[in-house]
């Protein structure tokens, strides 16, 4: 709605970048006291790779986020905290129990500030973690871009998130585009929310395009065996022990903590999508198991969204109202195609399925003799079966995303051809 398009910088949103930042991510804290942070951030890898990173976080101090003053400065810090955090507990056998307080107590307060649970997401590794390299930073190309905190060091990690960046910048056309049809079907202007649903095909037959590059930017080799471990989160860690996931140390005690790892279940673009189209996807939980809406795995997957983002998919959700006009004009045949066309989003999440087949469940497929140890033990503390880096089980969830989707066209369809035609 005009309302929502004209506050959107109140979201932390813009027009020209959508969810990403509206100028380019800090590339180091300007304060000289969070120089122990900074100095663990820009050598990880190489702490990761020598053994020594749980040693020096151990030593670092416990330091206050009282001289963390800017939203970007709040962001610097968390993506930082939230690196350093998986790659102490992913980077070795067999994840630690214990969070220490260098990490822990920071981290916390980090995240409370941002409204993001205390461990990595989406946004801290990607939308908040790059610089640019190209000349325009609106229009990123997979190109422009390239990781400012890496676990690995290598070029193709920060190939895997330039292609989900350029996807992010690529899809901000759609929030725009989408308020303005949920504008139109309020106002009962069809021809206009169909110039909407024209735009944003071709959006999203773009956004297809761009996934297709992740072949060329990051090798299925080294996502499964060097950088998926990171991405693992500490909801499921029963198969090594820990069945209360990670004890999170901090000034006046502690607790254990069991949270999601960062995926791209966490994008607020593909929400913001199915959110305008009326897209409804089966309620089930994150295992697979019948839930009430509220539970489902993709409504949790908000919690993992920055505050302001998911507030606006909140918004956007009790105005949405894209479908039930469509649904209440059968007779508009022109109307119906442009929106039962949906085959470009549907083409999305198949090719993200096709993805997910050949990156991981392909590869977990191998033949044991085939995977290195360190491999072994980042399968085994999956627990059994093929899931996503966030722990849910990955081509089960997907497909039944996409059947949403198929299944959002279909039941429309059959709407238009009940309708008598003359």
């Amino acid at each position: 709605m005009a309302e929502l398009l004209a506050s959107l910088e109140n979201y932390r949103v813009s027009p020209e970048s959508g969810f990403l930042p509206s100028c380019p991510p800090l590339e180091r804290l300007p304060n000289p006291y969070y120089e122990p942070w900074e100095t663990v951030a820009t050598s990880l890898a190489k702490f990761i790779d020598n053994g020594t990173l749980k040693k020096r976080v151990h030593t670092m101090p416990v330091l206050s986020t009282a001289f963390v003053l800017t939203e970007e400065e709040w962001r610097r810090a968390y993506v930082i905290l939230g690196f350093v955090c998986n790659g102490y507990l992913f980077g070795g056998d067999n994840p630690p129990d214990r969070l220490p307080l260098s990490i822990s107590q920071p981290m916390i307060e980090v995240s409370s500030y941002l409204g993001l649970p205390p461990v990595p997401t989406y946004a801290g590794q990607a939308l908040w973690n790059f610089r640019r390299v190209g000349d325009s930073y609106l229009a990123l190309r997979p190109e422009d871009v390239e990781t400012l905190v890496s676990f690995t060091g290598s070029s193709e990690e920060s190939g895997f998130f330039a292609v989900i960046l350029s996807i992010e910048a690529r899809g901000a056309e759609l929030i725009p585009t989408m308020l303005e049809g949920i504008e139109a079907a309020r106002r009962q202007d069809a021809r206009l929310l169909m110039d909407c649903f024209q735009t944003a095909a071709g959006v999203l037959t773009d956004i297809a395009s761009l996934l297709q590059g992740m072949y060329k930017n990051c090798n299925q080799e080294f996502f499964y065996h060097r950088l998926r471990p990171f991405l693992d989160g500490i909801r499921n860690l029963d198969s090594v022990g820990l069945p209360d996931g990670v004890f999170f140390e901090e000034k006046h005690g502690g607790q254990y903590r069991k949270y999601f790892g960062p995926s791209n279940a966490q994008s607020s673009l593909f929400a913001f999508i199915d959110i305008t189209l009326g897209i409804k996807h089966k309620q089930e939980g994150f295992e697979g198991k019948t839930a009430t809406h509220k539970n489902t795995y993709l409504k949790e997957m908000r919690i993992y969204m920055p505050r302001p983002h998911r507030e606006l998919l909140n918004d956007v959700e009790r105005v949405a109202n894209i479908r039930e006009f469509v649904c209440a004009h059968p007779e508009d045949m022109r109307l119906q195609d442009t929106y039962t066309n949906l085959a470009a989003l549907a083409h999305v999440r198949q090719a993200h399925i096709q993805m997910v087949a050949r990156y991981v469940v392909i590869m977990a497929k191998r033949p044991l003799a085939e995977k290195s140890d360190g491999q072994l033990n980042s399968d085994a503390r999956r627990g059994e079966g093929v899931n996503g880096t966030e722990g849910t089980s990955s081509m089960s969830f997907l497909k039944s995303v996409r059947n949403s989707v198929l299944q959002a066209k279909g039941e429309t369809a059959s709407k238009i051809h009940a309708y008598p035609q003359r």
